[in-house]
């Protein structure tokens, strides 16, 4: 593996926000499967449909490898009865890398894992990885061939591609066309992209000085410099900008000023760690774009970008249809940790706009309309991976994973006994098992999934599937009356009813059916669009809907429960110790200390510790409802693209990676 190795001065931030592979039956399934292990197969006749949780503690000190045995098996009834043999394969460890290294003072680490297999129905044609790894479209090596054109979709209509005002369904087209100062690598590692080093972090951890690189050009040939860097930096900051995802990633910035020709110096409003700065400006929100072309261009900027990126704007955007770049030919500065790093070898890239009818853009993909789709409906994914045509390679991220937020000042929510309810009562593999078919481990009482540095044992302990438990809390809890059709009454006569917009998600429908029959609480699943939906919800207007967010530690929790993070767009929606005030911190929450104060710690275990924390402190208090891993399955066709899929923590490919294949 690629590392990046920098002097070992005490207040050198030299960062590797790293992890083990992501601890998950899904990884350690796919690779049983594949043959790569030995395994011991037992016929064992079941009546039930039986979910088998193997904790897997492993204690990775170089070579040294510790096994805990099976603790408990969860068995779920349910009303039709199935009797068949299933092959029960050996669980098998695979030795993992773990990095997580923050050379500030001495810090020594132990990471522990825990892997939980889901005995459950799998794809067996679906190649599962963890999120950091590249993976060879079609398994085929690296063969690049010059020209044509690739295609992969995205998701709704773009609303601009000015970094500093986008929101909405506008990074994956973004990805294409800008590059970030850092970016996540592979093994979840923060390298240099822009930069040309990591940073230096001043005596008082409140500023830090970005060396940039001296060879990289804009699009319209104008050069990248500090000057450029200092542009973008102040848009991001300035309020009276109408500032899009970006603001968030900045919300710790005071200033940016230029130190010389190609260095700059941020400064924080508070103490941060070095993997927490890095973290902040290591998204897709953050792209450079040209100040020349921002300044000229004005609003009309959105609809005609240019940035560095190795393809460039090609003027054809087709509303709800299409949105074209041509290749960068002076493209060279691609970070260290890819295959390419100079320009892309087709002329062109195509980004298909698609809605969430995953059926349609399934049947779209088989069609040949496009080369890669991202497809999150199993009966879909499943099919398509049967057909030795198709490569469908499946990735499985640490984080928060794929969950329910639950607005915590929306009655009947802001009842605790009624989020404990759900928090008992909603049957995980009953509402996912649509969407991914069993094969994304479950996660049933806490937010960040196994293999996420601060993951609380604590919280782990605080629920579990217990239908009669749920109802018991909400018996006592004055909610035993109910009307003519079953539905539970608060004592002033109104119904317990709960609103999840359906915008396409796949487990909407089976969330209504579930939480009604087993607990008696109406689910309203009014039909809208990505677009009213995020705005609706940005407002606290809908008590819950699905969400996933992928990132290598706690530090992910910053970002969707810090007060500040609320009332803007696309942000989080639980309104947990919320004062109404949009995207402003409210005094003295508890949960924003905890969070600043991870952010803050130069030591890994100070961090880790406030990280459980903050985790067991919101799922207490019944914040969310855990679902299962952030898993996703990406659709390709070897017979049209070549290369390597790669994506990291945003989910958002490089597409200087790909080429065509076809003739």
């Amino acid at each position: 593996m690629h590392m990046i190795k920098t002097p070992s001065v005490s207040r050198r931030a030299v960062i590797r926000t790293g992890l083990a592979g992501l601890a998950g039956g899904v990884g350690a399934a796919a690779l049983a499967a594949c043959g790569e292990t030995q395994v011991v197969t037992k016929e064992v006749p079941i009546e039930t449909t039986v979910i088998k949780e193997v904790p897997v503690e492993k204690i990775v000190r170089e070579t040294e490898v510790k096994e805990v045995p099976v603790e408990r098996i969860v068995t779920q009834q349910v009303e039709k009865v199935v009797t068949r043999t299933v092959e029960v394969k050996q669980v098998v460890e695979v030795p993992v890398e773990v990095e997580k290294v923050v050379e500030v003072e001495k810090i020594v680490e132990k990471v522990v894992e825990k892997i939980v297999e889901a005995a459950a129905e799998r794809a067996p044609g679906i190649d599962i990885h963890n999120l950091d790894a590249s993976v060879a479209i079609g398994g085929k090596p690296w063969d690049p061939k010059p020209g044509g054109e690739v295609s992969y979709m995205t998701f709704g209509n773009p609303t601009g591609f000015d970094p500093a005002t986008w929101g909405g369904r506008s990074a994956e087209p973004a990805a294409a066309m800008y590059d970030l100062l850092y970016t996540y690598g592979k093994g979840n590692l923060i390298y240099p992209h822009l930069a040309s080093d990591l940073p230096e972090v001043a005596d008082d951890k409140l500023s830090w000085v970005i060396p940039l690189r001296n060879d990289v050009v804009f699009h319209d040939g104008e050069p990248f410099n500090a000057d450029a860097a200092l542009f973008n930096f102040q848009r991001f900051l300035d309020p009276e900008l109408a500032r899009g995802h970006v603001i968030r990633d900045v919300a710790s910035m005071g200033s940016v000023e230029k130190v010389d020709d190609f260095k700059i110096r941020i400064h924080t409003t508070n103490p941060q760690s070095p993997p927490s700065f890095l973290h902040s400006i290591a998204h897709q929100h953050t792209g450079m774009a040209s100040p020349k072309a921002v300044t000229e261009r004005g609003e009309a900027f959105s609809r005609d970008p240019v940035g560095t990126g190795p393809f460039k704007w090609s003027g054809e955007w087709q509303d709800d249809v299409k949105v074209v770049f041509d290749r960068n030919e002076d493209y060279n500065w691609g970070p260290s940790f890819l295959a390419h790093q100079g320009a892309p070898y087709p002329d062109r890239m195509r980004l298909q706009i698609f809605g969430f009818n995953m059926t349609d853009n399934a049947a779209a993909f088989e069609a040949g309309e496009v080369d890669i789709i991202l497809n999150w409906s199993f009966a879909d994914y499943k099919r398509v991976s049967e057909n030795p045509k198709y490569h469908v390679i499946g990735y499985a991220a640490p984080g928060m994973g794929q969950y329910m937020p639950l607005h915590t000042q929306l009655w009947p929510l802001d009842d605790l006994n009624v989020r404990k309810a759900l928090l008992f009562g909603v049957d995980r593999r009953t509402v996912t098992v649509r969407a991914n078919g069993g094969t994304a481990p479950l996660n049933i009482s806490n937010l960040l999934v196994p293999g996420t540095i601060g993951r609380s044992a604590e919280a782990g302990k605080l629920y579990t599937y217990d239908v009669g438990k749920a109802n018991q809390i909400l018996d006592e809890g004055g909610y035993a009356e109910k009307d003519a059709d079953g539905f539970r009454l608060a004592s002033d006569g109104r119904r317990l009813e709960i609103s999840y917009p359906d915008r396409g998600d796949p487990v909407v429908e089976l969330f209504k059916l579930d939480v009604e029959k087993n607990l008696g609480i109406f689910v309203d699943i009014p039909k809208m669009d990505g677009a009213t939906h995020r705005e609706g919800a940005s407002k606290g207007l809908y008590h819950t809907t699905w969400i996933g967010v992928a990132a290598p530690s706690g530090d992910v929790m910053y970002d969707r429960f810090h007060t500040a993070s609320y009332g803007g767009a696309n942000r989080s929606y639980s309104f947990f110790e919320y004062d109404g005030i949009p995207e402003s911190a409210t005094p003295n929450a508890k949960i924003d200390g905890l969070l600043e104060a991870a952010r803050a710690s130069f030591d890994a275990e100070e961090a880790k510790a406030l990280w459980e924390e903050a985790e067991l402190y919101l799922m207490e208090n019944a914040v969310a409802i855990p679902l299962v891993h952030d898993y996703l399955p990406w659709l390709t066709n070897p017979d049209r693209v070549g290369g390597e899929l790669f994506l990291g923590i945003d989910y958002l490919p490089f597409f200087g990676q790909f080429y065509s294949t076809q003739e």
